[in-house]
């Protein structure tokens, strides 16, 4: 399994990109959440990643499976 990060990065005109890798699904929200909002709770965009995806794939095969 990947290792889990979280990189932040503060731009010159102050915007400040959390990037999360290693972490499958959207658990990345819940991962950034109280970042965001130390940071103020503004988000202006939100862009997942293909890990961001691959949970849900893994939970649309269970269900499938499941019946």
């Amino acid at each position: 399994m990947a290792e889990e990060k979280i990189e932040i990065v503060i731009r010159p005109d102050g915007a400040v990109e959390l990037r999360v890798e290693g972490v499958a699904g959207t658990r990345c929200l819940d991962d950034t959440g109280p970042l965001v909002q130390a940071l103020g709770g503004d988000v202006e965009h939100h862009e997942l990643t293909e890990e961001a995806y691959q949970q849900a794939e893994a939970d649309e095969q269970a269900r499938q499976w499941q019946g």
